[in-house]
């Protein structure tokens, strides 16, 4: 198995600490029998498993990434879950679908990609009558997001935050220890080093910017 894959799943393994949240902002749902969900910007998938796992449902998780995609492939079948997980490459940015295609539509950490006042305003289409938007996103400017909520024809179910603290101890001070693990032990590998230094600098943003790692999930439906 290539070193990157790897570093991916060891990541995975840090980013299942936050699986918490996910679980938290879904029992704040109303009861939904088998709901249909999609997860943007699902990557490789860790959410993706979980909400399958917690909600009894269909999940099609999206993205552009092929190699975090190849790996959420295997998680499903090792998971045995090929009959309620599937997988699309597509770009957040050209997604389609039919509308009202969706019970809940679910974005952790993904909205930064087109915004979200734009991600709340055309997702709305996609999703049933009634149906729910679960959204994780930085906390920068979120009175403001919370306030387009009504504007984009949603209302208010929940929403959490998520504190620096946390980020801290439970993501990004393991994630800087495999960092420096997989750095050591593969110097010569280029296509792991770039990815290695990818993460370093988000977490190095981080270090910079507080704003940046607290966070709040906002759960919506749709009016």
């Amino acid at each position: 198995m290539p070193n990157l894959n790897l570093y991916r799943i060891e990541k995975d393994y840090i980013r299942e600490n936050l699986n918490k949240y996910t679980r938290k902002a879904f029992k704040l749902l109303p009861k939904c029998k088998n709901p249909h969900i999609l997860d943007i910007g699902c990557g490789t998938g860790v959410p993706t498993i979980e909400l399958a796992t917690i909600s009894d449902g269909h999940v099609i998780g999206i993205d552009i990434d092929v190699t975090s995609l190849d790996l959420l492939q295997r998680k499903i079948k090792e998971t045995g879950l090929n009959n309620r997980v599937g997988v699309i490459k597509n770009s957040i940015l050209t997604m389609d679908f039919p509308e009202e295609s969706f019970d809940i539509i679910w974005a952790e950490g993904s909205i930064y990609v087109i915004g979200f006042e734009n991600s709340i305003k055309k997702w709305r289409r996609f999703l049933k009558p009634n149906g729910f938007l679960v959204i994780h996103d930085e906390n920068k400017d979120k009175t403001k997001k919370l306030g387009l909520i009504t504007k984009y024809g949603y209302t208010l179910i929940a929403q959490f935050e998520i504190s620096k603290n946390l980020w801290w101890r439970e993501y990004f001070t393991p994630l800087e220890q495999l960092i420096k693990e997989f750095r050591n032990k593969y110097p010569n590998d280029s296509e792991l080093i770039n990815e290695l230094n990818k993460d370093q600098i988000e977490i190095d943003k981080c270090k910079s910017n507080s704003t940046v790692i607290s966070s709040f999930f906002v759960i919506m439906q749709k009016v």
